[in-house]
């Protein structure tokens, strides 16, 4: 049943008079308006489009202003919604209304009354009478509204529409240039628009179009990048793989083999009856390679990223309404498969007894749709959260097919802090050292983190070029080390409450818990010895 199908048989059914249709496409509004006039349900009706930026009223089948109902009367200089003559026509003959476009809370509060009115009335229901509001957000009006109407929400764009967009331009085209053009219309081209809206894919084939006079993937692939860029989102491509990763021996292995051989070999998989993964959490203090391994984790698995920074995405969507989520959303699934990673995952996944009662539902609404997508078993993407307060999240993002489990990430140990400082001086840069003692700098570094590591050889490169050293040596790092100070009698108490945060959650590898800390534990020796346990 496709999204017309579903409002037809809502409104035989008389569900109710009024419907919200959430959609950012303005070729949706087209179609419905096409729908409506060509129905046979709706032939005996008459067809009004209220425009609700300018409050001017039109009979579609007549193409002009609808002249019986007044909607030029102003208050303060800004038009008035004409509720009452608007229902006493839908009570008196039948009458199909579209109302477009609400996309904020001002206008979700001046339909309101008025939809509630008309939703359960017997006099519409008698006619037939239908109203339509196309808005961004069913959520910006009252809960009350969204009881009595019925919300339906098309997706972005089905195969089928793409495919009949793409051959509808590419007729245009032909017979604007006087020739017939041989455009690529397949299903990579097809696929490569997908969770676009109708416009989008509109655009994106001129514009492919325009640049290679063809259809190319690339120009919608790049399309859809430019609108996650605009919500907050980037899209890397990784290059550097565990390799590049210092030390973490037993981290690296662990997710090798359980998410990573599972990735690239989803049929193996499906033999022992595993399913493929969904998501990992990596849970440490800061600066301990989380992005980095999530980046690392991309390029082993050969797919490129998509990362959310918390803070601009959510700026960037609570400022044009939550629906935003399911558009990025959208897109996001369109690109899969793909790693996602979601940097301080915290800050978007706050735990609900938190969230601050005067933000309007915003943050809750945001919270149920991110549920609803990482709970999605059709979801493809494979989500890599990181964050340092695991305590904040809400649990329900926890679970088991929303994310698979938590995995620790602590402070690296000597052998890892060994490994990070050869990394960052022969791997990720090329530092000219010359009679510098690794082992040293890794004892005079307990419980740093792999951030600080990297700010040490930066620190100690950049003194030896102040003093135009030919290369960087010994003293030129503890002359660095006294510039990094690192509280480790406060580092230990937090490894501490880590440890118990991690025994106290479900969805964490208990034995995979005892290896890594065991691990840790005969790295460092006795100066760990009761701090662990």
């Amino acid at each position: 049943m496709n999204f017309f199908e579903e409002f037809l048989l809502k409104r035989q059914a008389n569900a109710t008079n009024v419907y919200l249709i959430e959609t950012y496409d303005p070729k949706r509004i087209s179609q419905y308006k096409k729908f409506i006039l060509q129905n046979a349900h709706f032939r005996s009706h008459r067809k009004l489009f209220l425009d609700l930026q300018t409050m001017e009223l039109l009979d579609v089948e007549q193409n002009a202003a609808a002249q019986d109902v007044s909607s030029n009367s102003f208050f303060g200089g800004a038009p008035i919604f004409p509720s009452t003559q608007l229902l006493a026509q839908l009570k008196r003959q039948p009458i199909v209304l579209l109302i477009s476009y609400a996309f904020s809370e001002r206008h979700a509060q001046l339909l309101s009354d008025f939809l509630v009115s008309a939703s359960h009335d017997d006099a519409l229901y008698r006619h037939k009478s239908t109203v339509l509001v196309f808005t961004s957000d069913a959520d910006l009006f009252p809960q009350v509204v969204r009881r009595f109407a019925y919300t339906l929400t098309p997706p972005p764009s089905l195969p089928a529409e793409r495919e009949e967009v793409l051959r509808s331009i590419a007729s245009e085209l032909s017979q604007a240039l006087n020739r017939e053009l041989r455009l690529t219309i397949d299903a990579d081209i097809i696929n490569a628009s997908s969770g676009l809206t109708l416009h989008d894919v509109e655009t994106a084939a001129l514009e492919s179009f325009a640049t290679f006079r063809d259809f190319k993937v690339e120009t919608f692939t790049s399309y859809k990048i430019k609108i996650l860029r605009e919500a907050g989102l980037e899209f890397i491509q990784p290059t550097r793989g565990f390799e590049s990763v210092g030390g973490y021996e037993y981290l690296k292995q662990y997710i090798m083999n359980r998410v990573i051989k599972v990735l690239r070999n989803p049929e193996v998989a499906q033999r022992y009856g595993l399913g493929v993964p969904k998501g990992i959490l990596l849970y440490g203090p800061p600066g301990t390679g989380k992005t980095w391994l999530a980046r690392a984790l991309a390029k082993e698995v050969g797919l490129p990223m998509v990362i959310i920074d918390p803070s601009t995405f959510l700026r960037g969507i609570v400022g044009e309404t939550e629906a935003r989520v399911k558009q990025v959303t959208a897109i996001i699934e369109s690109l899969a498969p793909i790693v996602v990673f979601i940097d301080e995952f915290d800050q978007l996944t706050l735990s609900r007894q938190a969230v601050v009662s005067t933000d309007s539902g915003v943050a809750r609404r945001m919270t149920n749709m991110l549920l609803s997508w990482l709970g999605d078993e059709n979801r493809k993407t494979f989500i890599v959260g990181a964050t340092n307060y695991v305590s904040d999240v809400d649990p329900a993002f926890l679970r088991p097919g929303r994310l698979d489990e938590v995995v620790p990430v602590f402070f690296p140990d000597a052998k890892a802090r060994e490994e990070i400082l050869r990394v960052h001086t022969n791997v990720v840069r090329r530092v000219p050292l010359k009679d510098v003692n690794l082992g040293d700098i890794v004892e005079k570094t307990y419980l740093w983190s792999g951030a600080e590591l990297e700010k040490l050889v930066l620190e100690a490169a950049s003194l030896a070029m102040t003093s135009d050293s030919e290369y960087v040596t010994q003293e030129h790092f503890e002359e660095a080390m006294n510039a990094i100070e690192v509280n480790t009698a406060e580092r230990e108490k937090h490894l501490k409450l880590m440890i118990q945060e991690l025994k106290r959650l479900e969805n964490v590898n208990r034995s995979f818990l005892k290896s890594a800390l065991t691990s840790f534990e005969r790295a460092e020796g006795y100066r760990v010895k009761g701090v662990v346990v």
